[in-house]
């Protein structure tokens, strides 16, 4: 009897992990979603992450602790990233995937930056507080079910929230509609008087949001210290989860729970003491995507105007 409980409680602990793990790429997958819905296909999302990780980290630490500051510093870097993005690709026309190499190079240099001049070259890195569990009354007392899905931090509610509302916005909404029409065809969104540019701003903007915030919830939820690779790459499996969610909320939602379920299952092997190689174990994520991404490139469903700047005095779009 013993032995069933601690496999339960090991269960339990394992799918708690998974949704806890679930959040960063729900985040930046709702934000690649909602940029790419107008048109912009932001892939300098492992750069900012790294940003938004470095910038809460750095704002809490100095803070004495205070977690909301953190993120408000984070979102602010996601905001500076997408108004850069929008002012090259939709006001000036760039290429989108240009400067959003650029971006990624620039991400991944200020976080590595601004942690280095603050804090230094330390032996024992400096700690920040934790997100801490939020119990919802009486139903994180269900069996089971209780302590994986109502015993969770703040943000992991938000990011659920956020998908919901999003794809409502999206997919049942008149405004939604225009959002949409502004990726799919900017051309014929002009003619019918919807502003396709302030669209695109501010959907490079909010997206960019997301992507920072999946960052500072990094080292707010894991590790509590910032470290040059603390996003692991996150940012490019995004990629690959939006594919696989073809744009839509509620499947990177969905897709979300694989990857991460794929990311604790490699942790636990680790925490195991498997006879493999490490090197071999944090390879598995990214073959995990390899995989996906060949299965679904060619059915993936892809905004007909993604990565396509609009201009209105083109003769053709």
């Amino acid at each position: 009897m013993s032995e069933v409980i601690a496999l339960m409680e090991q269960i339990i602990l394992y799918l708690k992990y998974v949704l806890l793990t679930t959040v960063p790429y729900i985040l930046a997958g709702l934000g690649m979603s909602i940029s790419g819905r107008s048109g912009i296909f932001i892939v300098y999302n492992e750069g900012l992450m790294l940003a938004g990780a470095s910038a809460t980290f750095l704002t809490t630490y100095l803070t004495g602790g205070d977690i909301f500051l953190g993120l408000i510093a984070g979102i602010s870097i996601g905001v500076v990233f997408g108004l850069i993005m929008a002012y090259f690709t939709v006001t000036l026309k760039l290429n989108q995937f240009v400067i959003g190499l650029a971006l990624f190079i620039m991400g991944l240099g200020i976080g590595n930056l601004m942690y280095k001049l603050v804090i230094g070259v330390v032996l024992v890195p400096p700690r920040i507080p934790l997100l801490q569990d939020v119990y919802i009354p009486f139903l994180s007392d269900i069996p089971i079910v209780g302590p994986v899905l109502f015993q969770q931090n703040i943000l992991f509610y938000l990011s659920i929230l956020l998908a919901l509302i999003i794809h409502y916005f999206m997919f049942k909404t008149a405004w939604g509609l225009n959002f949409r029409s502004v990726g799919e065809n900017p051309k014929v969104a002009d003619s019918m008087g919807i502003n396709v540019f302030l669209i695109r701003y501010i959907a490079t903007v909010l997206g960019s949001v997301l992507i920072a915030l999946a960052g500072s919830y990094l080292p707010l939820a894991f590790t509590g210290t910032y470290t040059e690779s603390i996003v692991g790459g996150r940012g490019w499996i995004t990629i690959a989860l939006t594919l696989f969610g073809k744009w839509s909320p509620l499947l990177i939602m969905l897709g979300s729970m694989i990857f991460a379920g794929t990311e604790a299952f490699v942790y636990r092997l680790q925490v195991a003491g498997l006879a493999l190689p490490y090197q071999f174990l944090l390879m598995v994520p990214f073959l995990v995507t390899l995989v996906i991404l060949i299965q679904v490139y060619r059915r993936a469903e892809m905004p007909q105007a993604l990565g396509r700047p609009y201009d209105r005095e083109a003769i053709e779009e």
